[in-house]
């Protein structure tokens, strides 16, 4: 029981940033204790929610009313790339929203598999290396996120000063593009927008965050359980014991990776929509990021590189995450063939042919079952990517 709580524990520590944000928007796996901290968490979350959902009905709205008065490749171009993260925060915070009891449940049976001491020296550099790696990637995700939008946020104040300094007419902008049915240029309404507006980008950035990291920290550990499992399985007979013995021991095994697949089972069923918006918006986003920062607007360039490092870390935090676990998955086939089978009885042998032929079948993180999460995948996008913005400069450079 004690090593049950302590696992918990470092499960927890392993997704402190991911906690964190999910608390700025009032989503937590706990239940309130009390009556107040369950009002509250309501009224952020529903406030959060409605915030982005205006955010990006607001920048749809303006896009559209840009494409009906100036449909030109540089008016254009630099509003879709902020409409795109809007759109697939919601689509995150959906899914969040609608699997956070599969997601605690989960959280809450990995503390019964999570590797504790004492462990051998093999196992023990295998789990400090994942969760090492893991806090690495988190802390920079986290990083270049709120540091991207924090520069948005106080973009327009600094044009307004350097403007004041150059003896220019100066009046202080508004952080993003978007529509409102009244006029945002009155003192009181700029206000408000301002505000408005730095808090409903705050919010699209915690959301980011949090999904991200849980889905890349529920990934990393069932990748580090899956290469646990490799080293059991390759000192497998090693040593004397009874055939009932190796039996029991490798339908542990069995029953094990079992667990880990329905554990990636549901995470892609919990974020396969997700994955989809993700896989179209990241090519779309890149590219237009890449157009702005090369060709328009030097006051954002900041703001803007750190938009697109964001966008190149998430969609390649995912797919590598997603490319890890399936060439763990795979590699149990491999640790069983390299096991010492051939001292085990036949009983034995067809439970581990039963293993090999389960983890010859692929486990993959798809994008509605359109494609595979992978590196490959990392690598289409970014192809892509390259080619939507070579026809936007041929399209720019013709106008």
């Amino acid at each position: 029981m004690r090593n049950k709580v302590e696992a918990r524990q470092e499960i927890r520590a392993t997704l402190n940033l991911c906690m964190f944000c999910m608390q700025c928007i009032g989503v937590s796996f706990e239940k309130a204790t009390t009556t107040g901290r369950y009002l509250r968490q309501k009224l952020v979350f529903a406030v959060s929610v409605c915030s982005i959902v205006y955010h990006v009905f607001s920048e749809i709205v303006y896009i559209g009313l840009t494409l009906s008065n100036s449909p030109r490749v540089e008016d254009v171009v630099p509003l879709f790339h902020t409409f795109g993260y809007g759109a697939l925060s919601i689509a995150k915070v959906f899914a969040l929203w609608s699997k956070k009891e599969v997601f605690a449940e989960h959280l809450e049976e990995l503390s019964g598999i999570w590797p504790m001491e004492p462990l051998d020296e093999d196992a023990r550099i295998i789990k400090q290396k994942s969760v090492t790696a893991l806090r690495l990637v988190h802390q920079w995700y986290f990083s270049v996120n709120v540091g991207g939008v924090l520069f948005y946020n106080v973009t327009p104040i600094c044009i307004y000063l350097y403007q004041v300094w150059q003896g220019q007419d100066a009046q202080v902008g508004f952080v993003w593009v978007s529509w409102y049915p009244f006029d945002k240029h009155k003192p009181l309404n700029h206000v408000f927008v301002y505000i408005f507006e730095v808090f409903a980008g705050q919010t699209c950035v915690w959301i980011m965050i949090c999904t991200d990291l849980l889905f890349s920290g529920l990934a990393s550990h069932i990748a580090m359980l899956l290469r646990l499992l490799h080293k059991r399985l390759e000192v497998l007979a090693e040593t004397e014991k009874t055939q009932d013995e190796y039996y029991q021991e490798i339908v542990a095994n069995i029953k094990l990776h079992q667990r880990l697949i329905r554990y990636c089972n549901d995470l892609e069923e919990a974020f396969t929509i997700v994955n989809l918006i993700n896989v179209v918006f990241s090519s779309v986003n890149i590219c237009c990021v890449v157009f702005v920062i090369v060709l328009l607007e030097p006051f954002v360039a900041v703001s803007n590189k750190l938009f697109l490092g964001s966008a190149l870390i998430q969609i390649g935090m995912l797919c590598w995450y997603a490319d890890d676990i399936f060439h763990s998955n795979a590699d149990v086939a491999l640790a069983v063939y390299n096991s010492g089978w051939y001292r085990t009885d036949p009983r034995s042998r067809r439970a581990l042919i039963f293993l090999i032929r389960r983890a010859q079948k692929p486990v993959a993180f798809t994008a509605m079952k359109f494609t595979n999460l992978s590196l490959v995948t990392y690598s289409s996008i970014l192809t892509r990517s390259y080619s939507y913005f070579a026809l936007l400069y041929t399209m720019y450079n013709d106008s």
